[in-house]
């Protein structure tokens, strides 16, 4: 199994529950990839089984940066069926 640990982090948080999850998963002999949501190659999305977002909350809202992934990704959804997902 691949997964995908992808965050936005202003202050640092965000980024260290990313990096707290990305640990637990290798720990269960899952290979993880770890990526700032603004870094991140968006066309490998679908080589991933199992795919987790991590953003801070603005105003009630997810980071701006998150959102545009997620309305960049649409593109995918279709190739994405299937997978495991979690925020």
């Amino acid at each position: 199994m691949k997964a995908l640990v992808l965050y936005y982090s202003r202050t640092g948080v965000t980024e260290k529950m990313a990096r707290t999850i990305a640990r637990s998963l290798q720990e269960e002999g899952i290979s993880v990839d770890l990526f700032n949501v603004t870094q991140f190659p968006l066309e490998t999305l679908p080589s991933y089984d199992l795919i987790v977002v991590g953003s801070p909350t603005y105003y009630g809202t997810m980071a701006a940066e998150v959102k545009k992934f997620l309305d960049e990704s649409v593109r995918f959804h279709g190739d994405l069926e299937g997978r495991i997902g979690g925020a």
